[in-house]
Parts: C-alpha cells; structure tokens; sequence
C-alpha cells in the first residue's frame, strides 16, 4: 500500500484562497444536488476536548476520505493550535487510503471559503466594512476570504483576548483595521459580521443588527454552543451549509427551536441550493442575511482532492509503502 503524505506547507502550496472558494461552490452545489454521500459526523468527546470523525465520497469525481479533526480549547494555554487535523483519501475502487495530508490548515482554508462563497452570494455588492468576532486562525481565514469577494475597507474585531486583537490588527494592511470591546460599537455600521468563535452564549445584540447586513457563524458546532442569539435568527433570511447537520449540531439555532421561539421552516435553504439556481441568495437591499455552518466533510473531501491532484501533478509530498 503506497501513501502520498502531504505536510501542512505542502498543501498550503497547491491551492490559495480563490482556488478553494470556487472549490466550495462545486462542492456545495454536488451536496444540494445529491451527487454527494455525506453521513453525520460522530463526536467523540474526550476528558479535555471532543475529535470528529468526518467521512464524505463525492460521486462525480469519485472522491472518498474522511477527515479526523479533534478541537482542545485548552491548548491555547500551552501554545499549541486549539484545532489539529488529518485528512485521508482513499483509492474508491480498492478501498485503499492513497494519501494522508496536514488537515488543520485545510480546515482553516475551507472554513473561510465557504464564508467566502457566502459573502458572495448573500451579502450586498456595495458591503466595505467588516465587524469580526474572533482573532483566531478562523477569524483570519474568514476575513481573507471575504477580502476575495468584496472590496472591504474597514475591518474592526472583538476578541475576548485584546493581545489577539491588536496582533490581528497589526498584521492586516489595504484595510482601516481597529480592536473594540464594545460589541454593540462593532456591530453599528457594520456591512458583513463574522463570528468566529467558541462562545457558548452570543457574542452580539442580534436586535442591534442594520438592515442590509449580512451574518456569517462558523464557530458554534454543537448543541451547547451559541455565537448568534434567537433575536438575529427571526429578523434575518437563513441559509446554512447542510440543513440535516445543522439541525443536528447548531446552537444557534436548534437552541431556540427548543424553546418554541420558531420551526424549523426558519431555514430557508442550502447554500448549494443558492449556486444550482433553486432559491435566491439575497431578495432586497435592506434584507438581512444570516449563514450559518458546522462545518461539512464535503467541503474536506473536495478540498483534499484538490491538494492531491496537484501533489501527484507536481510529485509533491513523500510517499511511502505501508
């Protein structure tokens, strides 16, 4: 069994930030349509943090993994990333893993392009100003790839941890970038919102929110966690990555279909369902529009099967005999 092992500087040299957003609409648009088999993720919680087990086959291009991607809010204390990940790829017609790549930067990169993609297709045309929530290696990634997709001037970013913020700050340029603690001043005038955060309570005043903004969440991934409140929820227009996870999974919003305050129907759609033409991303200008993921195993799949192509194009990694 020969296995291509790709390090985490060689999968970042095979595909940038504009090459995995189009990735995710391909990706996303073959979830809508069915031509992708993509079973709930299993949790495995641990005594200091919980690891995913994401397997995902992508029937057209006949790709087939699973990705391992364990989150330790603790390690942040010792230095260490809080998210570490392995992508394999498997041979789909002898079942064989063919490959083993870095997944924490992969993660990172999907992450933010699918916020990317979203941005694209629901926020305004006109949106230059950014209110992130978060200073972490999502925050970054996010902000990146909205940068892709919009012409954004102003970037202001809350974080629990002021040191992160201002290094944060101090790394972006082309933009007027600024570290506040006050979330409702970050949330005034904003155009686009990103919550990149582990916050098991919301991080902004949903009822503060301006018509014609748009909300990206992605840091909240299980049942106990909540960046958004209910009040956005209601008020806004939602589109999610995977409407079955994310009522598995979402805080945010399984939180208030718990408590009555609204149905299931609040989900007006996929994202993929916005790329294959079956509903409209944003209706009117003054429409508020709320993305919401946990995160998907198509988006790894797709991506790694990209890094991979390119490896082998490019005899990148180091290959071994298992």
């Amino acid at each position: 069994m020969r296995v291509r092992i790709l390090s985490s500087d060689t999968v970042r040299s095979t595909i940038d930030m504009p090459m995995a957003i189009e990735v995710m609409r391909d990706a996303f648009s073959a979830l809508a349509a069915g031509d992708a088999t993509v079973p709930v993720r299993v949790a495995l919680e641990t005594s200091h943090g919980v690891s995913l087990f994401m397997p995902a086959h992508l029937k057209e291009q006949d790709s087939a993994g699973v990705k391992i991607v364990s989150v330790n809010e603790g390690n942040a204390q010792s230095g260490l990333p809080v998210i570490h990940a392995v992508v394999v790829v498997l041979d789909t017609l002898t079942g064989c893993p063919i490959a083993l790549m870095d997944g924490t930067w992969l993660t990172a990169l999907r992450t933010g392009a699918v916020g990317g993609l979203a941005a694209d297709l629901l926020s305004r045309r006109d949106s230059t100003t950014v209110s992130l929530f978060g200073a972490g290696t999502q925050a970054r990634t996010q902000l990146e790839a909205v940068r892709c997709v919009r012409d954004i001037t102003k970037v202001r970013i809350v974080s629990r941890s002021a040191t992160s913020a201002q290094d944060l700050v101090g790394e972006l340029s082309g933009v007027e970038a600024v570290s506040l603690e006050d979330p409702d001043e970050a949330v005034a005038g904003a155009d686009i919102i990103i919550a990149a955060t582990s916050s098991s309570t919301p991080v902004f005043d949903g009822a503060l929110v301006e018509p014609g903004t748009h909300v990206t969440g992605i840091g909240s991934f299980t049942t106990d966690m909540r960046e958004v409140d209910a009040t956005l929820v209601e008020r806004a227009r939602v589109i999610v990555d995977q409407k079955e996870a994310v009522l598995e999974e979402a805080g945010d919003i399984v939180g208030p279909i718990r408590d009555g305050l609204f149905g299931e129907d609040v989900i007006i759609g996929e994202i993929g369902d916005i790329v294959l033409g079956r509903i409209t991303g944003r209706t009117e200008a003054e429409e508020i529009t709320y993305f919401k993921s946990v995160g998907n195993a198509v988006q790894d799949i797709a991506v790694a099967a990209k890094v991979l192509s390119v490896a082998e194009a490019e005899e990148l990694g180091e290959i071994f005999d298992l």
